[in-house]
């Protein structure tokens, strides 16, 4: 009966151990599959980050370039209303029913025009300004 305890000890302790290098091999599979969760989680987070500041960054630069649209659309109606008051100006004592239009005014005019093409070919070009 002694040599059949020792047995059954000798099984129990071999069991004991079956279970817990088991047991350790079981929860050390779940640490590894949460480590790489957590890890995913933590690329996702870095991700949702770099778009967040890029989607920032975009906002800011479409802001400056409607504030410079604006600002350039705000000078080419003071200089529309500059052109209208100098021709005005350059016809209020001409009779001008009966003539061609003052060259003053006809200058006037000229160089407004170019200036208004020459800035709308610039701006459409597709090479930024430097």
């Amino acid at each position: 009966m002694k040599m059949r305890f020792q047995l059954l000890l000798t099984l129990f302790v071999i069991c004991l151990a079956g279970g817990l290098v088991y047991s350790a091999d079981y929860y050390h599979s779940k640490y590894q599959d949460e480590k790489k969760r957590a890890d995913e989680a933590i690329q996702d987070a870095e991700s949702a980050k770099a778009i967040t500041s890029n989607v920032l960054r975009i906002v800011a630069i479409t802001n400056t370039v409607l504030e410079a649209n604006q600002h350039a659309k705000q000078q080419i109606a003071l200089e529309s209303q500059r052109a209208q008051a100098d021709i005005k100006v350059a016809v209020a004592n001409d009779d001008c029913t009966n003539r061609a239009v003052p060259a003053g005014a006809s200058k006037r005019l000229h160089d407004y025009a170019d200036s208004l093409r020459n800035s709308s070919t610039s701006t459409s070009t597709s090479q930024p300004d430097r």
